[in-house]
């Protein structure tokens, strides 16, 4: 039950926020012009900022087995889930606009804020410090192929870089900070910390605003789409209960497991509806998604837990 509250009030605070997005936009409180505002400064300012100050936990030597298996874990589940994206986007034979994002709803989910959140409540410190480990090829991957996937059909020439781009640097400076016996200066520490904590609320800000722009019978439609249930029900539950499923009969302790569990069921990362926006994809249906895999995560998450709880 704790659990299942601690969810839901982490959802609700989502869903208020993007409340104020969606009435500052009908109300044009904010100009047209907002979106492409906020896309830009989130990619390029508040999320690396939240990267790397979420990465900086000290790392500790009589952690290196969890260490070890978390990383395994995580890159077993990203492993797998890509392969099943790819697969499944070609059996749709669907668009390049709209199989980038189907592919990266159904891979990247909401790990740096709802996930590392729940991860604190659940376990403490040691999930927050397990989370951290558990997040780190998720950093890397969603910005390398998270953004490899969005430009498919982009010419190889006007593709932007992955290698250059914010999020990746802000992952490998998270890294060293994580591994190396060296800290930011704690004014700087705070600093960026405090930039980091913008990039929840703007994102849902950002949803409100791109929603605002989908008139009520576009949003119905793709509530009837196939394809979107497909993305949130793959997301939410199927695909972390299959490839996690056989790992709940091993010895793996019962923390690791629930952690990438509850992690990598998180709802759908609102970074795809950005990458949607600046890559050219369907933001639309990248924002719906997003919506809706997180009221829907409020019954989903705590299911899991309950599942893999009885389970071990």
């Amino acid at each position: 039950m704790a659990a299942f509250q601690e969810v839901l009030s982490e959802m609700t605070m989502l869903y208020l926020i993007f409340v104020v997005g969606w009435l500052a936009m009908k109300f044009r409180l904010l100009p047209e012009t907002s979106r492409g505002v906020f896309t830009k400064l989130l990619l390029y300012v508040t999320l690396p900022c939240l990267i790397v100050t979420s990465m900086h936990v000290p790392f500790e030597i009589d952690r290196g087995l969890a260490v070890v298996a978390l990383l395994l874990l995580s890159a077993y589940f990203l492993g797998g889930t890509a392969l099943i994206g790819r697969w499944t986007a070609r059996r749709f034979k669907l668009p390049q606009e709209r199989a980038g994002v189907y592919e990266n709803l159904l891979l990247f989910g909401n790990q740096g804020f709802i996930g590392v959140a729940i991860a604190f409540q659940l376990f403490g410190h040691d999930g927050l410090f397990f989370a951290a480990v558990f997040n780190m090829i998720y950093f890397i991957a969603i910005w390398t192929y998270g953004i490899a996937v969005m430009q498919r059909d982009t010419p190889r020439g006007e593709r932007a870089s992955l290698w250059k781009n914010p999020g990746l640097i802000a992952t490998s400076v998270g890294l060293l900070l994580f591994f190396l016996p060296i800290s930011l200066p704690r004014s700087l520490f705070d600093a960026m910390n405090s930039i980091g904590q913008m990039t929840v609320p703007l994102s849902m800000l950002l949803i409100g605003c791109l929603i605002a722009s989908i008139r009520l019978m576009d949003f119905l439609t793709y509530l009837r789409s196939k394809l979107l249930w497909v993305a949130l029900s793959g997301r939410l539950f199927i695909v972390p209960f299959l490839l996690f499923l056989p790992l709940a009969f091993t010895p793996l302790p019962f923390d690791w497991l629930a952690i990438a569990v509850l992690l990598s069921a998180t709802p759908c990362a609102p970074t795809v509806s950005l990458y949607a926006e600046n890559y050219g994809g369907d933001t639309s249906f990248a924002s719906v998604a997003v919506l809706v895999s997180t009221f829907a995560a409020a019954v989903t998450l705590p299911l899991l837990f309950a599942i893999f709880n009885g389970l071990s």
